[in-house]
């Protein structure tokens, strides 16, 4: 390297030092400017009394030394009169300034908020702070006019030192009435004064609840003993409620109020306080909930209670659904989106409510969901396809907690809504998106569901499962793409084996931790006990969908027929776990043998098969038999076997340009051989048998497919990549058992070509 490269070299590793430094240093600073942020707004207004404190009582300490200074130069009775006028025309011009800044500062206000509900009009034009610091300031100015009364000599320091301190304070006052009446016209700000006097109101109500429990409580019988089962209820602040039964009337007030601003600056396209007005909507349903505490009381099926509806949680949904008409009237997608996301916080907040039992259902937020439920419903017919997205995964997200919270059988209802809405892109090809994020909020319930503490999701599971094939069904309806498949692409969140968001990958990932769990470990067993629920009966449903997507040779028939063999595959992984008891086992291997015993029931028809093969059923059925054999589960995997081997005469009957025949052949002779000569001589006596069934392939097919048989047992031998998982097994086999083996086979087939 040149002595100019070095000095260059140098000099660009000095610049990217400097260069560093710098950065370093900025975000010191911006660190620096964040603290001291952090300080100001917690501690600003205190730090700044606290300075003018400070210096009020200094300026008053050095008086003495102020009062020699002012008397020598005021030291005759006319110089005194002067500073007597001076006093008095300062105190006169502030009491003018007083009332005109009042003036403006309050009609400017009321100007601003005078739109607003009557209610809340009245509350923030009188409020307070603001007129209090007026008040103070009209004192201070007459103050100051006062002074030039006792302006003597001897007090010329405290008159001069009172007078400007007054006029300090009256500006700042000023400026605090100002910011105030900012403050006041913001209606941010507005919605939290409305939050805080609300909670504030509660507050009351809860102490006088806490006065009133010795007048209203029963005395306990001490010869009964509690049983688990009792309700807890507290009773006397349930009659004290009740008594008093006008509590809420400021709370409903509030709500009104909160749902004017968030329609009126909605329709002024304001939508960031139309949104933090349905928050603090939220935020006073919270509060309510938690100064009613233990009185609320669940529906009951066969009872029926007049205190398990609860008029302020209707009067806030009411509102809430009248917001959303409001928005589609007006075709305002931002609004209904603010109000959906509402109700669906409403939902999880209606879920923190106390019933007093553990065996209650959760039926406010039951109400809340069937009300979110309803009002995506209604926006369906008014073309608003994100506001649908937005439905769903708010319905999706709401039963969830519903899940995490309650009883699996609680998402029943919103899983059949999710489907129902999603089936709307069945008809509408701008809603496909729809059916799209449909399908996926059914996987997240699904996968939900499997992964849930509960001991019993048969019905929910079961009830998903239904959806998921209301949709399916629905949709093979409509004309499938032919270069990209729609089907596969709008139902892929739930089917599709390729993309890491899809169930299928996500219940690998959740298998796999099962195997690597502890034998005792209680949350494995519940998950595994979960799996076993969901595969009960899914046979039927997915028998149904192949079919079904056959008939509309669709190209989702490739999804369905390789999730039927990844979910064998999975059923057989759990039923191999440490965690998995005897009968769980037992249970998963049944429900893997009727899964991928399914795939016997496609039509034997040759477009059928040449449609069918296409998609590598020959080679799915074979990494399927492998894959059970490779498990342990060897009756499974005879049983996949004889379906391979069923597929290879059904698909070779026809010339379809597969090569089925030979091909199934070949994969059922190498998995013969993993069972030794026993699994092998049952081979040979079922090609045998096969062949002489009627409907065998013709002879032309077979001198076909044995010639290829002998052709590659003549090259067993083979470098490179394999394209198929047959020619990998192959390759992988014993050669010198595997060629008699293919010879054999083809000598069964065609004994006429054996040269």
């Amino acid at each position: 390297m040149s002595v100019t490269d070095s000095i260059k070299s140098a000099i660009t590793r000095g610049k990217k030092a400097f260069l560093r430094r710098v950065a370093t240093l900025w975000q010191y600073v911006y660190r620096a400017q964040y603290w001291i942020g952090g300080l100001k707004y917690r501690y600003g207004g205190l730090a700044f009394a606290s300075v003018l404190a400070l210096f009020t009582a200094t300026s008053f300490y050095w008086s003495p030394e102020l009062q020699k200074i002012l008397e020598a130069r005021y030291s005759t009775e006319q110089s005194i009169e002067g500073l007597r006028s001076l006093i008095q025309n300062i105190g006169t011009a502030l009491i003018g300034a007083a009332a005109i800044v009042t003036s403006l500062v309050l009609f400017a206000m009321q100007v601003n908020i005078e739109r607003m509900p009557h209610g809340l009009f009245r509350r923030l034009s009188a409020d307070r702070r603001l007129l209090s610091a007026f008040a103070l300031t009209f004192l201070l100015a007459i103050g100051t006019a006062t002074l030039s009364t006792f302006t003597e000599q001897s007090l010329l320091a405290p008159i001069v030192l009172s007078a400007c301190w007054a006029i300090i304070f009256i500006i700042v006052l000023f400026l605090y009435a100002y910011r105030r009446a900012l403050v006041l016209i913001n209606p941010l700000q507005q919605l939290g004064i409305l939050i805080n006097d609300t909670r504030r109101e509660f507050r009351i109500w809860q102490r006088r609840a806490k006065r009133a429990l010795p007048l209203l409580e029963q005395e306990e019988n001490a010869d009964v003993t509690p049983s688990p089962m009792d309700s807890t209820h507290d009773l006397a602040r349930t009659t004290f409620f009740q008594i008093n039964n006008r509590w809420t009337d400021g709370a409903k007030r509030a709500i009104q109020h909160a749902m004017s601003f968030a329609r009126r600056y909605a329709e002024q396209g304001d939508h960031e306080v139309s949104g933090a007005s349905l928050n603090a909507v939220i935020g006073i349903n919270g509060a309510y909930i938690d100064t009613k505490g233990k009185t609320f009381y669940a529906n009951n099926p066969f009872i029926d209670n007049p205190l398990a509806s609860d008029g302020f949680i209707n009067d806030t949904l009411e509102h809430l659904r009248k917001n959303i008409q409001s928005g589609i009237a007006r075709r305002d997608e931002q609004q209904i989106e603010q109000t959906l996301q509402a109700m669906a916080a409403l939902v999880q907040v209606y879920l923190g409510i106390d019933y007093s039992s553990s065996y209650a259902s959760k039926s406010h937020a039951h109400l809340a969901a069937g009300y979110l439920a309803g009002a995506i419903e209604s926006v369906v017919p008014h073309n608003m396809a994100d506001v649908l997205l937005e439905g769903q995964r708010l319905m999706g997200k709401s039963a969830q907690y519903l899940l995490a919270n309650g009883n699996p059988e609680d998402i029943a209802t919103l899983s059949e809504k999710i489907a129902m809405i999603a089936c709307t892109g069945c008809a509408r090809e701008d809603y496909r998106p729809v059916t799209m994020e449909g399908m996926s909020q059914l996987a997240d319930l699904t996968f939900a569901l499997l992964r849930s503490g509960n001991h019993d999701i048969n019905f929910a599971v079961g009830e998903v499962r239904q959806d998921v094939a209301l949709v399916v069904k629905l949709f093979l309806k409509v004309p499938d793409t032919p270069l990209s498949s729609s089907h596969s692409t709008y139902l892929g969140p739930y089917y599709s084996s390729t993309s890491l968001q899809s169930l299928r990958p996500r219940l690998t990932t959740l298998v796999n931790a099962i195997l690597e769990a502890d034998s005792d470990n209680e949350d494995a067993q519940t998950v595994t006990r979960n799996i076993e629920q969901w595969a009960d009966g899914i046979y039927q449903t997915e028998k149904e969908l192949l079919l079904e997507a056959i008939k509309a040779k669709s190209h989702f028939t490739f999804d369905v027929i390789h999730w039927i063999a990844g979910i064998t595959e999975i059923l057989l992984a759990v039923s191999n776990a440490a965690v998995c008891d005897d009968h769980t086992r037992d249970e998963l291997q049944k429900h893997a043998r009727w899964l991928i015993a399914t795939l016997t029931w496609i039509p034997d028809d040759k477009e059928t098969v040449t449609f069918i093969e296409h998609f590598q059923m020959t080679e799915t059925l074979f990494e399927a038999a492998i894959d059970a054999h490779n498990r342990g589960c060897d009756e499974i995997a005879k049983e996949i076997g004889e379906i391979l081997l069923s597929w290879t005469f059904k698909g070779g009957r026809y010339q379809t340009g597969w090569g089925v025949l030979e091909r199934g052949l070949c994969g059922a002779a190498v998995f013969a051989l993993m069972g030794g000569d026993e699994r092998t001589s049952e081979l040979l006596t079922s090609v045998e048998a096969k062949l002489s069934d009627e409907s065998a392939p013709e002879q032309d097919i077979r001198d076909r497919a044995a010639r290829k048989i002998r052709e590659r047992s003549a090259t067993l031998y083979r470098d490179g990549h394999w394209s198929s998982r047959i020619e990998m097994g192959i390759d992988h086999a014993d050669h010198e058992e595997l060629r008699p083996l293919l010879e054999e086979i083809a000598q069964r087939l065609s004994p006429a070509t054996a040269h």
